[in-house]
């Protein structure tokens, strides 16, 4: 019938670049959380500290945040 040329995205969800640490330059996780604009709550995905140990910025993972990721999955 009809094409689904019209249908496709252009970009993935994540296709935004990848979040580095200034100092280093290495790669750094992203966290989703939200905000609320216009009465919607939209995502946002800020960067995470450094896990590079040989960075100046790195931050060393707290033991709550460990247990937060065994717990979920």
């Amino acid at each position: 019938m009809g094409s689904n040329e019209g249908r496709r995205t252009v970009q993935g969800p994540q296709a935004e670049p990848q979040h580095v640490c200034p100092a280093c330059g290495q790669p750094v996780d992203t966290a989703l959380k939200r905000r609320k604009i216009l009465g919607v709550w939209a995502p946002v995905w800020e960067p995470q500290p450094c896990r590079n140990p040989d960075c100046v910025r790195y931050v060393e993972e707290r033991a709550d945040e460990s247990d937060k990721d065994a717990e979920t999955g």
